[in-house]
């Protein structure tokens, strides 16, 4: 089933463009802005950058992270940048030390392992607001390709909305998934939960949960708009947010003891945004088992 606009791939991006054109910044530009810096602090601990080995799965136009990596002197070892649009790197490398790799105008499951540049095996993974804008079919298809691409014991990190259905599914968006949906999604293909935030949230969908945090929300809810105070809130409720980013590590199969969520197939009511998500659910081995052919 396409999206509104007729598309079972959509293309489109945010950009600081976009996010300006409103005379502010919108939550959904802050979050990005974020997961971002999530990555970077995360790297910058034990100066795990300068082993860091990065894919970056629909990096998005300049290269956004890579960009905030290298500007904030964490530049990785290695980052490889995968974008379906076509597009060039950002002239500021173009006279750097520093030298990102980029393969644009590709769909990622189409790309050889063996074929990228230098023919590495990545350490670290990134899949920022991209499986929303394909179908279930794709999106399975796409955690299925990724850890061909990456080394033991690597940190994968995916972002993605939370489907609600009282609220609906963004305009160019081809399917979102309920939080359990994703959570369960990622454990049904191989990857253990390390940790996961919310990284924006509605305040009516969390405020009967702050449990004494009310003092410190009114406080901030003072002086921060409904924008920013979304992303504040957010990490707090994951299971209420409207957008969530998964810390994960691909380890194949899961025990039952390192699932947090329950099996896909045992997930009452409608899982996402796509028509075609119920009857995809419901056979998750077996599109796992028919994609390695």
């Amino acid at each position: 089933m396409a999206n509104v606009r007729g598309k079972e791939i959509d293309n489109t991006h945010l950009s600081i463009e976009q996010a300006e054109a409103r005379g502010f910044i919108h939550r959904d530009y802050i979050a990005h802005c974020l997961r971002w810096t999530h990555v970077a602090k995360y790297l910058h601990l034990q100066a795990r950058y300068k082993s860091a080995r990065i894919i970056d799965i629909g990096c998005g136009k300049d290269m956004p992270l890579v960009r905030m990596l290298y500007t904030s002197r964490l530049a990785p070892s290695k980052y490889l940048g995968i974008e379906y649009n076509k597009m060039e790197i950002p002239d500021m490398f173009k006279n750097s030390s520093f030298k990102p790799d980029l393969i644009s105008g590709t769909d990622f499951t189409k790309i050889v392992p063996g074929e990228v540049p230098g023919g590495l095996q990545y350490n670290y993974s990134t899949c920022f607001e991209v499986l929303e804008h394909v179908e279930p079919i794709k999106a399975i298809e796409i955690l299925q390709h990724l850890p061909k691409f990456l080394s033991e014991n690597s940190v994968s990190w995916f972002s993605t909305p939370c489907w609600d259905e009282k609220v609906g599914a963004a305009a160019n968006h081809v399917n979102e998934m309920t939080y359990q949906a994703f959570g369960s999604l990622l454990e049904e293909m191989g990857y253990k939960i390390l940790n996961h935030w919310g990284t924006f949230a509605s305040i009516k969908d969390y405020k009967k949960q702050l449990n004494g945090l009310e003092d410190t929300f009114a406080k901030l809810r003072e002086y921060y708009d409904s924008n920013y105070l979304a992303t504040i809130m957010a990490p707090l409720f994951p299971e209420y947010s409207r957008n969530c980013i998964w810390e994960t590590q691909y380890v194949g199969k899961l025990t039952n003891e390192e699932r947090q969520f329950p099996q896909i197939t045992k997930i009452e009511g409608r899982l996402g945004s796509s028509e075609r998500w119920r009857e995809i659910t419901k056979c998750v081995d077996c599109v796992r088992d028919y994609l390695k052919t």
